[in-house]
């Protein structure tokens, strides 16, 4: 470890640490340290260079350091086997910018530079917490983004800027453009984080910049089109107003940068409807036209107001995205084989375009220009996915046929009261025998993902899982179908959760080798009492078609899905009889089904979730929460119904909270975010048991407050609340899946339309009649204190939890399941970065 330059040609990964304390720079200082060597043995070519000193006995030294290091390690002898740390190190931005301008500012290297990380202790360099901060951090960020050289790649990004100060909660949390810490007390904690940093910008920012687009430098034709037909019209005075979501977030930001240019107004809510009503408040009082702009699924969001609209002729864009044709039961859409949103429009008598095919789309806006004109209200355009990519108009086609018809709509079960029961669909056997076979025979490797279950059906579910070795999921929109206690004891069969997010690590594991989904013939799913819609599975059309040996199981002809292998249209119940009278599962394949279940350990497979940060970090909070119920369900006997919102805070629960029976899930059919915070009241007041609520920041201010309805509930009505009710508030100032995202295809950082403001209320406790209720903030998870505050009964508890957001795990996307903290490291993960690395040493979990 030198402390003089060098001159080679390997890249250089800056380093940058402010502050004025010594304390700090030598945590940092030992932790690129250790990342360079390891047991006083240079590592292969990563020499880290600083004239910082820094203590050389290897402190800090905790068990849970150490992982980190040797995590971080593994993929790094191989991502960046060949390169310098330099570490520069000031009292000062004006200091660090000199000592960069003297390292970068002349030199013409033929290697790589490249700035990897600034660590600002913000108290000793005058930085406060924001909104309070004055500018102050804008200000020293330019000084050193100044002082680069131009041959240094450098990108100020919540990848790269960690800013760590002491002060304590402030009233008002909000995500901003750079990773905000509380400094911690303990030494090994800070340097714990810098090296889960560093090695995230290596992966995310530095190798992984190949598996982002570029940061869009064309607006979309949809977009740009809409804009300036607007300004022709009304100048500066139409205002935009939006409600952000991931198919949208890149359309929104080209129009946000349209309107700043323009300064044209850019008016948010705290709903979707709070946009109509603002754009028809205005539209009376100003007659200001409007842009609105939201994500797929939420037509319905705009209530009466739509109505309102046509009703006042407001002149104005009503943009929604929607799924692409021919999706297979499409996650949040509102065009396809179960509805149609179109006939909603037509019924309220709004004019609307459908807008599919890039090659029309010249036509479509040029007649929904000519509707705008016509003056008789909002002008709705659905758009899918391909439409709001397109950046210019393809070469118009003529059609060979007539233009292809989209999904016959299916009338909707339920639209009259059904005065006789539902006929029993029993089984066929031309369909069952095939399926007897792959669960007697068939492979190693079965997983069942359960819909909802009467009761006989659970116990015959779990009991054919036991005798022939099948692996059990339930989903992201069935919480808890399955789970991983039964009667208080665990369920051996169960691995987790299985859908677009959210999935487990375990069900990960099951079903994929190095990265990628084991062969066809080596596996098998069933889906029970389940239309596989996309929100069920992570999988692509092409692998549910053609990677994936699936069994369906519905009684519903129109929900059996074109790419399952073996379909069966029969009532549950009768299938899982018929399968458990013929069960004939032989001794060795029992046991190597048993052995394939052993084999996807149930492992947190993280880094993160060890360091005690503040705020927490997602894995941390819910590792520390599942130890807390794990306990409860087998010391206490604790049993409860989980309530999920829509949102990272909702599906993170999904997955990594053990649960004892049935929940309800924000995330079924639309998606609709604040949707099961509003159920709370219904199910508190109604179950037996207790109840624990998990609601994002993001949801809850989508939504009114329940507290008074529980309130007159209970003191009023004559209601009561039997158990614990605890709802706890994750508030990491933003829309944390969108800025996911968004940061995984451009490493944009926490801008305006994925922040939310929360005002956080000060800790308090109430009584109301027989009613106790208090809030309090957890800034960490205490065992003790939580084990006997979620017995507490008739009692409410609202905890405000601030949350560090993260990208790390959770199912947020497949890529996660490739993250260097994993207990296993794939080939793919290297293949995935485009770059060559150096031949495989060791990639086992130390």
């Amino acid at each position: 470890m030198a402390s003089a330059g060098t001159e080679d040609k390997r890249p250089r990964l800056l380093v940058v640490a402010v502050g004025g304390r010594a304390a700090f720079h030598w945590t940092i200082a030992t932790a690129l340290a250790d990342l360079s060597s390891a047991h006083d043995e240079p590592a292969p070519g990563r020499q880290l260079v600083t004239d910082c000193p820094f203590p050389p006995s290897g402190e800090p030294g905790t068990p849970a350091y150490h992982h980190a290091v040797a995590r971080s390690r593994r993929f790094l002898d191989r991502a960046l086997p060949d390169a310098e740390l330099r570490l520069v190190t000031a009292a000062s931005f004006a200091a660090a910018a000199g000592a960069l301008r003297r390292l970068t500012g002349g030199e013409h290297r033929d290697g790589d530079d490249v700035l990897a990380l600034v660590l600002i202790d913000a108290a000793s360099v005058g930085v406060t917490a924001p909104p309070d901060d004055g500018g102050v951090l804008a200000t020293g960020l330019d000084t050193l983004r100044a002082a680069l050289g131009p041959h240094v790649r450098q990108e100020f990004t919540p990848y790269t800027v960690f800013v760590y100060d002491e002060a304590p909660l402030g009233p008002a949390l909000l995500a901003h453009p750079f990773t905000h810490r509380h400094l911690p007390d303990r030494a090994w904690v800070l340097a714990g984080d810098v090296v889960c940093g560093f090695t995230d910008f290596v992966q995310l920012g530095y190798h992984g910049a190949a598996l982002r687009s570029p940061a869009p430098g064309t607006a979309t034709l949809l977009g740009d089109a809409l804009a300036r037909f607007l300004d022709a019209r009304a100048g500066d005075r139409w205002g935009l107003h939006y409600y952000t979501g991931s198919v949208v977030a890149g359309l929104i930001g080209d129009l946000e940068d349209h309107a700043a240019r323009r300064g044209n107004p850019v008016l948010r809510g705290p709903s979707e409807h709070s946009l109509a009503c603002g754009a028809l408040a205005r539209w009376q009082l100003d007659e200001a036209p409007f842009l609105i702009v939201v994500t797929s699924g939420m037509v319905d969001e705009f209530r009466g107001t739509l109505a309102n609209l046509r009703d006042a002729r407001a002149q104005g864009f009503i943009l929604c995205a929607d799924s692409a044709d021919g999706t297979w039961f499409p996650f949040q859409g509102t065009v396809h084989g179960a509805e149609d949103s179109r006939e909603v429009l037509r019924a309220k008598g709004v004019v609307f375009f459908h807008l599919d095919d890039p090659a029309r789309l010249p036509e479509d806006l040029s007649r929904a220009f000519e509707a705008y004109e016509a003056a008789l209200g909002p002008v709705v355009l659905l758009a899918t996915p391909e439409i709001l990519r397109t950046l210019t108009a393809p070469p118009a086609r003529t059609p060979a046929g007539a233009r292809p018809a989209h999904f016959a709509v299916v009338p909707a079960r339920g639209a009259g009261r059904h005065t006789a029961p539902r006929p029993r669909l029993t089984v066929r056997e031309d369909t069952m025998g095939p399926v007897m076979d792959l669960v007697n025979n068939g492979p190693d490797r079965i997983l069942w993902q359960c819909g909802s279950l009467g009761t006989e059906e659970r116990g015959l579910v779990h009991d054919i899982a036991a005798r022939a070795g099948i692996a059990l999921a339930d989903s992201l929109t069935r919480p808890g179908t399955v789970a991983r206690y039964r009667d208080g004891h665990l369920v051996p069969e169960y691995l987790g959760t299985l859908g677009m997010y959210g999935y487990s690590d375990r069900v990960h594991d099951f079903l994929h080798r190095a990265g990628r989904l084991r062969p066809r013939e080596e596996q098998c799913l069933f889906f029970l009492k389940s239309r596989i819609t996309q929100a069920a599975t992570p999988f692509s059309p092409r692998a549910l078609a053609r990677s994936l040996n699936i069994v369906q199981i519905s009684r519903e002809a129109q929900h059996l899905a074109p790419f399952a292998d073996h379909r069966l249209c029969c009532d549950a119940l009768e299938f899982l009889r018929e399968v458990h009278r013929r069960l004939d599962v032989k001794q060795p394949l029992l046991a190597r089904r048993r052995q394939a279940l052993a084999q996807s350990a149930d492992s947190v497979s993280d880094v993160v979730h060890t360091l005690p940060l503040t705020p927490m970090s997602p894995t941390y909070f819910y590792h520390r929460l599942g130890a807390v119920l794990d306990e409860l369900v087998t010391t206490h006997g604790y049993t409860y119904t989980g309530i999920f919102d829509v949102g990272r805070g909702g599906l993170s629960a999904v997955r990594n909270l053990p649960r004892t029976g049935p929940g309800f899930s924000g995330w079924y059919g639309r998606a609709l975010m604040g949707d099961a915070l509003q159920a709370v009241p219904a199910v508190a007041l109604t179950r037996d048991d207790n109840v624990l609520a998990f609601v994002g920041d993001g949801a809850a201010a989508l939504v009114p407050d329940i507290l008074p309805t529980l309130v007159q509930e209970v003191t009023v009505n004559g209601h009561r609340i039997p158990g614990n009710l605890s709802v706890f508030r994750l508030i990491d100032g933003g829309h944390s899946v969108i800025r996911t995202y968004r940061e995984g295809r451009q490493a944009t950082g926490a801008s305006r339309q994925t922040q939310v403001l929360h005002l956080l209320d000060a800790e308090w406790e109430r009584s109301y009649g027989e009613l106790t209720v208090s809030h309090r903030h957890l800034l960490d998870v205490d065992t003790g204190d939580l084990v006997n505050r979620l017995r507490r009964p008739s009692t409410v508890d609202l905890y405000s939890v601030p949350m560090a957001h993260n990208n790390e795990g959770d199912g947020l996307s497949l890529l996660t399941s490739l993250g260097w903290q994993r207990d296993r490291l794939p080939e793919l993960t290297f293949d995935m970065a485009g770059r060559p690395v150096a031949p495989a040493r060791t990639r086992t979990a130390r």
